[in-house]
């Protein structure tokens, strides 16, 4: 064999070596083309039918990294994140994949990629590979969140998970709000599947006012959504109940640095103090009698629409329910699973579930009813029970004089005719 022959098989042995290496250590550096780039606006992008990217979100916590919020089909094994870096330069790590623990059987859950954030690399977008996926999307952008980090600037957030289906409960959703704004929140955050006409207007108002940041959330563009909470043998949806642990994380990571705490709920429920008279109060309350606690979580008590008391018939034309008609609430079945809603420091958590959280730092306490509770206005809950055993609670009526005169000048804005 000749020197020249000898030299290349050196070469080739040593590039492929390193090759390996750098392949075994998830991480490979390399000059890219200059290529037409595409900045992601969508809130859900497809790599193909088992991966859907929410958002990047950097986070230093564990280790300079970035977190991506994703939704994954069960058997999805292998990611790649590609950071772009200034200067034409591309830097390709291998995902850690954290599919979270509630997928409640279905197919899809939400899941946490790990991406380690590699030195020397000053970035704002990455993109993403699937191995399995015919698809070319390395040429799709994804801003990076949080990078760098953002200062509090908001004291209470209220995360609400997809509203859907032509959604119309349009005096609640007005009710609830302005009850929001009265316990202290700075700013709530709303899914958005699918509304009516009605409550457009609504969230149109609320944005103007700077109060609501209203989320696109076209998930069933995706996927076949269930409004069950649990899967089924036999049905053909694929995630539950239209993606709500996805919405719930990303909206933790949205304000994980603007928020000092976060609320995470529906649009139907209120955690509502008992002692306090506000959400300040309240966590000053709270923060006193347990410092160690990020995660508080209040039970849910259901106030049924199935029952109702005279008065605040000031909005018939208004559809939805009027929260105020509905003061009786549905004994606790101590002998069931609890539903708990919660408020978190944000910085603290990990993941979330919808009545509890994942992974966090510090402890998660229940706490009692004589404290707080999370007030839920819905149809009856409990068929077991009958009317004489509802017990008439008055705590929301305890606002009436501000929630009622809120109430209607933002109705008399929107419905001007009401």
């Amino acid at each position: 064999m000749s020197s020249r022959c000898i030299f290349y098989t050196f070469c080739f042995f040593v590039t492929s070596s390193l090759l390996c290496y750098y392949y075994s250590q998830g991480t490979i550096y390399k000059r890219t083309q200059q290529l037409e780039l595409t900045v992601v606006r969508d809130t859900i992008t497809a790599l193909d039918s088992k991966v859907h990217i929410i958002s990047p979100y950097y986070d230093p916590r564990l280790g300079p990294s970035v977190r991506v919020i994703a939704i994954l089909h069960v058997s999805v094994k292998k990611i790649y994140c590609l950071f772009r870096c200034l200067f034409n330069q591309t830097i390709t790590v291998r995902a850690s994949i954290d599919l979270h623990s509630d997928r409640f059987g279905f197919p899809y859950g939400t899941a946490d990629l790990m991406c380690k954030e590699p030195s020397e690399c000053n970035y704002k977008y990455m993109s993403f590979q699937s191995p399995d996926s015919s698809v070319t999307t390395e040429r799709l952008l994804f801003e990076v969140k949080n990078h760098p980090l953002p200062s509090i600037s908001f004291n209470f957030t209220v995360c609400i998970s997809s509203i859907y289906g032509g959604y119309n409960n349009v005096l609640q959703m007005v009710q609830s709000i302005e009850m929001y704004k009265i316990l202290g929140v700075s700013r709530v955050t709303i899914y958005n599947t699918s509304c009516s006409q009605n409550i457009d207007k609504v969230l149109r108002h609320y944005i103007h006012e700077g109060t609501l940041e209203v989320v696109s959330w076209p998930i069933d563009k995706y996927l076949k959504t269930s409004k069950a909470w649990r899967y089924s043998e036999g049905v053909t949806s694929q995630i539950g109940y239209f993606g709500q642990t996805s919405t719930l994380n990303d909206c933790l990571y949205r304000n994980m640095y603007k928020s000092k705490f976060v609320l995470l709920h529906d649009i139907d429920e209120i955690i509502l103090p008992v002692q306090d008279e506000d959400w300040f109060s309240l966590m000053e309350h709270l923060q006193r009698l347990h410092p160690d606690t990020s995660v508080f979580r209040f039970e849910n008590h259901v106030f049924t629409t199935s029952a109702s008391a005279s008065g605040f018939d000031l909005w018939p034309d208004i559809p939805g329910v009027n929260i105020l008609h509905h003061p009786f609430r549905e004994p606790i079945n101590w002998n069931a699973f609890i539903n708990r809603k919660m408020i978190v420091n944000p910085r603290q958590i990990f993941q979330t579930s919808i009545h509890s959280a994942l992974k966090h730092k510090g402890t998660a306490k229940n706490i009692t009813q004589n404290i707080g509770i999370s007030f839920h206005c819905r149809s009856q809950g409990r068929k077991d029970i009958s009317s004489d055993q509802l017990i008439r609670d008055d705590i929301l009526r305890m606002y009436n004089v501000s929630l009622v005169s809120k109430v209607d000048d933002v109705i008399q804005k929107i419905f001007p005719q009401s």
